[in-house]
This record gives structure tokens, C-alpha cells and sequence, in this order.
């Protein structure tokens, strides 16, 4: 899939067969038989089957779909991953001015001063890149007024809008009365990449590529064995580097700093990123014993 004359998506399917989709509901030991994948939309693993094989693939628990359901399925999900690239100052301007016949107060407090069009497209646009839809206007507004009573720097202001509406980003993931099942990274690794090099022109952190491709395979590791999607909690000033490292490779994975996570979100913590094997018991001899 093409997005600006570069691609955006990509995946195979198997035609006259269906995907049978292990969503996290599938029986152990099922014994369905099929080619083993990943659904391309949400990275579950997945088996393409024979047709005579659905009934056999819904009794034990997946999800099955047919080729072109997938390929709409995955087009949906990329278009809306990419859908901030689709947002100009027309758009912006027409949002606006939906909210402005509401709430004229709170839109002055925002735009033209201190942020005019172009810089409010661009707010908005990373905002929705980060998982913050422009569906409710009037809170995310008011999130905006109250960052740049602080301060005008661009990534301050993003990151004090994602603390003030993290409800948003964790309802993404969890229900509102369930845990949500948190990583993080072991403090050496994460003392490591804040330590380390940083990139001259954005001033984050730089991931060796030893290091992310670690991280991914550990944190994929997680997510497949909870059978859903994880969070992984940092400290900020890494949050950027780890999102961008596991936005569209591990997209199962939830990216938040710590000060970004709901005081009153119950978590359960599944796992620890980074965090060397612990070393077996050693036996003690039999005249040390206690």
C-alpha cells in the first residue's frame, strides 16, 4: 500500500485459503494443522487454512477471516496508523472553527497566539501520531491551553498534553476496570541508553542496533506470551527513542513514560526488558545446610 508514493504497508496472503487468527482465546493443544504466520494487522499468530478446516479453527477458539477481509483489515489499520499524514491546515482550520462556535474562549487561548496555523497543524498532527485522536476537541484543547501557559517548546508541549489525557492512551489498550500489563526496562539497559549517544539534531537518545533489535524480540516475546498487547513504562527522557523504535515493529507494545501513566490505573507487571537470566541455586553441602 502506497501512502505519498511510499510504501506504507505490505503483506501476502494465500488465496483459497482463510486466517485463522489466535486473538488470545485459543484452546491449548487444538491441534489445527495450517501454514503458520502473523496476522499482518495486529502481529497475533496466525495459520492459513483450508476452507474445510473452519469449523474445526472456530471450535477451538480463533478467529477466522477470508483474504480479502484481511487485506481490508490491514489497509484499515495502516491508514489509520498514517493518518496524521493526511491532516493539512485546511483540515486544522475546519476543526477549529467547529470548536471555536462552542468554545471561542479556549480557542483563543491557543491559536492564532501563541501557536498559528502551520504550528498548530503540527502539534496536532504528532499528537495523533502518538495515539491521540482529534475526535473530542474540546480536552484536548483545554490540555493545549494549560501546556503553553508553561511553556511554547514543541516536545514539552507534546509531552505535557500526553500526561494531561493518558487516560486516552491506556484505554487504548485495557479496559477502564482492568490491569494493564506494564514492561520495563532493566535500570542498567535503560542507565545505558540515556547514557549513551544522542542525536544531534533531535537530542534524543540513539539505540545501538545490538540493543533495539534485543528489545524488540524480548518485548515481542512478552506480548505474544500474554496473548495481548503490554505497556512498556520509561523514564521520559527515553520515551521518544523506545516509541520509535517499537511503534510500527512491535505494535503490541504501548510506549509511556512513567509520568504519563494514570495514578489510578491498577497494573500487573509482566516483565522486565533487558534484565540478565538469574543464575540457578547452587546446592549447599550437606554439612553447611541450615
Amino acid at each position: 500500500m502506497l501512502m505519498g508514493g511510499v510504501s506504507s504497508a505490505r503483506g501476502s496472503v494465500s488465496p483459497g485459503k482463510l486466517l485463522a487468527i489466535d486473538a488470545g482465546d485459543v484452546r491449548p493443544g487444538h491441534g489445527l494443522t495450517g501454514e503458520p504466520t502473523r496476522d499482518p494487522s495486529f502481529d497475533c499468530p496466525a495459520l492459513w487454512i483450508a476452507p474445510a478446516a473452519r469449523d474445526h479453527a472456530v471450535a477451538e477458539g480463533f478467529l477466522v477471516v477470508d483474504p480479502a477481509s484481511v487485506i481490508a483489515t490491514h489497509a484499515n489499520q495502516a491508514l489509520l496508523a498514517e493518518a496524521h499524514q493526511l491532516l493539512g491546515p485546511g483540515e486544522v482550520r475546519e476543526w477549529v472553527d467547529g470548536l471555536k462556535a462552542r468554545a471561542p474562549a479556549l480557542v483563543e487561548a491557543v491559536t492564532p497566539d501563541p501557536l498559528p496555523l502551520a504550528a498548530l497543524t503540527r502539534t496536532l498532527r504528532a499528537l495523533m501520531a502518538d495515539g491521540i485522536g482529534l475526535a473530542h476537541p474540546q480536552p484536548l484543547f483545554t490540555a493545549l491551553a494549560l501546556a503553553l501557559q508553561k511553556t511554547t517548546e514543541f516536545d514539552a508541549v507534546i509531552d505535557a498534553v500526553r500526561a494531561d489525557l493518558s487516560g486516552r492512551l491506556v484505554a487504548r489498550i485495557v479496559g477502564p476496570d482492568e490491569a494493564l500489563k506494564v514492561l520495563t526496562l532493566d535500570a542498567g539497559l535503560e542507565g545505558a541508553i540515556l547514557g549513551g549517544m544522542i542525536d544531534p539534531a533531535t537530542g534524543q537518545p540513539l539505540i545501538e542496533p545490538d540493543c533495539g533489535a534485543m528489545i524488540l524480540r524480548e518485548v515481542n516475546a512478552v506480548a505474544d506470551a500474554e496473548k495481548g498487547p503490554v505497556a512498556l513504562i520509561v523514564q521520559p527522557p527515553a520515551r521518544r527513542a523506545m516509541a520509535g523504535l517499537l511503534r510500527h515493529r512491535a505494535p503490541r507494545c504501548l510506549v509511556l513514560s512513567i509520568a504519563e501513566l494514570p495514578a489510578s490505573q491498577p497494573i500487573a507487571v509482566v516483565g522486565v526488558i533487558g534484565a540478565a537470566p538469574e543464575a540457578p541455586a547452587l546446592p549447599q553441602p550437606e554439612g553447611l545446610a541450615a
